[in-house]
């Protein structure tokens, strides 16, 4: 062993070595860490029951505001619609498509994150959450059928008898012309009779139902009123069979004035040059009163929707309790109030509750029109001011958007998977109808809603084929039953015909 001098050993550095550590030192630390693993544990615990009371006592104060489940298929997640949303169907001469609550929107559905829908397919059909001071609402709805006084037909798991007696109220603005469409063509398939207006497109739109605007059957034998007209039940009562099935159809207020501005030519008539000019309208809504008291109806800017049900609109906002009344009429003297916005569900749901085939309710989009400012952002504190404006086409929209989705929600595990098919196959008949090359009928198989069907030429004709046309024909098919009367007046009746006046 080679031993150091002791000079050098004197400065190597001294390296004191630990202690081996004793077995209890151990047993000490172990214990200690699972001391703080337990404490942690029992906090977890503690922090998640904590979590439970009080989402259990939400849930149970106010059930509203969870999601509405449809049995089988998951959550509809809460939905506010976004005006900047124009939905995917194109805006009509009655141009098509837009969800809420009274209270006012949560601003941010007017997120600019959110594509536009138009061009493309639908958004997965999501669910309104219903706001606690709507329980004035809730409670018409609820109270629905037993106000209306009749059943709602379903078609899955019994049989039923097709609806062939129907009001169409038909909205201007608000996709109407495509969903005119549907009911012109089933009453023509099916030999059913309309009231058919005398001269113009409509039944002396905007005033209300008389009998000098339509074509009188013997007997009254009408199934079907679908033409534009502003609803009255005591009229419409009078000449429609007492069983009829009443529907409209209805889109979120800002789309309506939109289109409204572009019907009416607003932004020549107001002189506004800005790129946006509904957008520009409503930031300076005082500087125009007084142009609006010189050309603008009270119809076309303020509660358009609601005129068409028959509500007056009037400068002031209406109170409180003229929305509820109004909104209480409605409900209970409507079976179904589509949405342009969420149009295939309505569709469906229509089918099932009128007990139609799917091949009934096909359609192809009618009277499709574009301007510069459609897709352009509309601000929350625009939305506002135009609710202010709006009130009761806002409350109107809001109310019949929630009770489309509690209707959904009552028509059982498949509903969602009987739309998706729904649009699978109205894009095949649309993809087919416009190839022109129609030597073969397209076949669509039976499936658990539908038996097999066809699909040929004069069903394309028939989807395509205009107001006009339809009219021009149901016309020649009914002559026979108009009533003598109708004969002996008509010169009369039509020599004091004054030419409807529009609203803007």
């Amino acid at each position: 062993m080679v031993q150091l001098p002791h000079a050098v050993k004197a400065n190597l550095p001294q390296v004191t070595l630990p202690r081996r550590l004793s077995t209890s030192s151990f047993g000490t630390m172990r214990r200690s860490r699972l001391r703080i693993m337990l404490i942690a544990l029992l906090w977890l615990v503690f922090l998640s029951a904590i979590n439970w009371v009080i989402t259990s006592h939400v849930m149970k104060k106010n059930p509203s505001s969870s999601a509405h489940i449809v049995k089988g298929v998951g959550p509809l997640a809460p939905h506010k619609i976004d005006p900047n949303q124009d939905s995917q169907r194109p805006d009509e001469d009655d141009k098509i498509q837009d969800q809420g609550q009274d209270e006012e929107l949560d601003d941010s559905f007017l997120s600019e994150e959110d594509d536009n829908v138009e061009d493309s397919d639908q958004k997965e059909p999501e669910k309104l959450e219903i706001e606690d001071d709507q329980g004035d609402q809730e409670k018409i709805v609820q109270d629905q059928s037993e106000e209306r006084g009749r059943e709602e037909l379903a078609v899955e798991g019994g049989d039923c008898e097709p609806q062939t007696n129907f009001v169409f109220i038909k909205v201007h603005k608000a996709g109407s012309t495509t969903a005119m469409g549907i009911f012109l063509r089933y009453g023509y398939e099916h030999n059913l009779t309309f009231v058919l207006p005398r001269r113009t497109p409509s039944l002396g739109w905007p005033a209300q139902l008389n009998e000098d605007f339509y074509i009188p059957l013997k007997n009254n034998a009408f199934n079907i009123l679908t033409h534009h007209t502003v609803y009255n039940r005591d009229l419409i009562g009078k000449i429609m069979p007492k069983d009829s099935f009443y529907l409209a159809i209805l889109r979120h207020p800002i789309n309506i004035l939109k289109s409204v501005f572009n019907w009416c030519s607003l932004s020549q008539r107001l002189s506004i040059k800005a790129d946006n000019p509904v957008a520009y309208f409503l930031e300076n809504i005082d500087e125009y009163a007084k142009q609006l008291g010189k050309i603008d109806s009270p119809v076309s800017l303020r509660n358009f929707m609601s005129f068409e049900f028959g509500y007056t609109p009037t400068q002031a906002p209406p109170s409180d309790d003229e929305v509820q009344t109004f909104l209480g009429t409605v409900q209970k003297e409507f079976n179904l109030v589509m949405i342009l916005e969420h149009l295939d569900e309505s569709l469906v749901l229509l089918r099932r509750l009128m007990c139609w085939d799917m091949k009934d309710i096909l359609y192809l989009t009618k009277n499709a029109e574009s301007y510069d400012y459609r897709r352009a952002q509309i601000s929350s504190d625009e939305v506002r001011m135009h609710r202010q404006m709006s009130k009761m086409d806002y409350a109107l929209f809001e109310h019949f958007n929630a009770t489309l989705w509690q209707k959904i929600a009552q028509q059982g595990p498949d509903f969602r998977d009987e739309v998706e098919h729904f649009k699978t196959i109205n894009e095949q008949v649309k993809t087919y109808c416009v190839s022109r090359e129609l030597t073969e009928a397209l076949t669509l198989s039976s499936t658990k809603w539908y038996s097999g069907f066809s699909v040929d030429k004069e069903v394309c004709k028939n989807l395509y084929k205009p107001q006009k046309a339809y009219d021009r024909e149901l016309k020649a098919r009914q002559e026979p039953l108009v009533t003598d009367t109708y004969w002996d007046t008509k010169d009369e009746v039509e020599a004091r015909w004054v030419k409807p006046k529009l609203p803007c």
